[in-house]
């Protein structure tokens, strides 16, 4: 099967935090690292926190697909915190903690207005329902698992 040629896409950002700043610190370290591990791991945060905004910038996205890349997106956020405690060796009861599901969930509706109050029980049968679903962060491109195996 031939490889179609796709164009490429360009980022220039300069980044000058002040001295001092927690910018300036995570600054430091990207610049500690190889080239290559700097564009791997800012397009990964990139990816992780910015997705579902640009997909619907974009316009190009059903709202099923943008929940799906905003759920698959906060999975691949929790994963990635989940290994960074692990990292950072921090205890068991920094690791579990999850606030957002010890507090009600607030689902917004279209006018950006508070619609409806869930409990945790019905948030995790949402996550387990869409958890079923094969859903795809970029149609026709990769799977959810994919993204997360991705990610970690």
């Amino acid at each position: 099967m031939p490889r179609v040629k796709r164009a490429r896409k360009s980022l220039s950002l300069r980044l000058q935090p002040y001295e001092g700043t927690p910018q300036a610190l995570v600054a430091d370290y990207l610049n500690g690292l190889e080239r290559e591990e700097i564009v791997k791991l800012v397009g990964e945060v990139l990816v992780m926190c910015l997705l579902p905004i640009a997909q619907q910038n974009s316009g190009k996205f059903t709202q099923q697909q943008l929940r799906n890349s905003f759920l698959i997106a906060r999975d691949m956020a929790e994963k990635h915190f989940g290994i960074l405690a692990l990292t950072l060796g921090l205890d068991n009861h920094v690791v579990a903690h999850i606030p957002s599901l010890l507090s009600p969930q607030i689902t917004l509706n279209g006018n950006g207005g508070h619609a409806s109050v869930s409990s945790v029980t019905e948030v995790e049968a949402a996550q387990e329902e869409s958890a079923v679903e094969d859903s795809s962060l970029i149609s026709g491109q990769a799977s959810a698992a994919e993204i997360g195996n991705l990610f970690g």
